[in-house]
């Protein structure tokens, strides 16, 4: 049999809980030091995580306002162009050919891209009167 030499002290039986206690002490002393490198990496691990979560986090929100900004220019160029082809309705079907009629839509394109988006909104349901008026008839 081969006796291999070691730091753990031999346990004597007339005092074994004392050298159970020395040999704990041992133990931990040799592996609290690799427990303690795992703590720090995991620790630099959820740092970094953190960061990483805060910037996408900001960045998402930065495109949630993008897109919000976006969306209210596409709105707004729909309610334009739906304007647009109703005034083409009413220049198509003759409407327009009235004086003042004809006198307010020429200011109306003129100054469209200027409007308030409530101002847009009259506009589209007045048109969309005159078209109604003109094919009811």
């Amino acid at each position: 049999m081969i006796i291999e030499r070691t730091k753990i002290p031999d346990v004597v039986s007339e005092n074994i809980d004392q050298s159970k206690i020395i040999l704990a002490d041992n133990i931990i002393s040799n592996v609290y030091p690799l427990f303690d490198e795992l703590y720090q990496d995991r620790l630099g691990n959820y740092s970094s995580l953190t960061i990483k979560y805060k910037k996408i986090k900001t960045e998402v929100k930065n495109s949630k306002q993008n897109l919000e900004s976006l969306m209210l220019k596409l709105n707004r160029i729909k309610k334009e162009a739906k304007l647009l082809d109703r005034i083409d309705k009413l220049i198509n079907s003759g409407l327009i050919n009235d004086g003042s009629l004809k006198h307010e839509n020429i200011i109306l394109l003129k100054i469209y891209n200027k409007l308030s988006d409530e101002k847009l909104d009259f506009h589209l349901r007045n048109t969309l009167k005159m078209i109604s008026k003109r094919f009811s008839e």
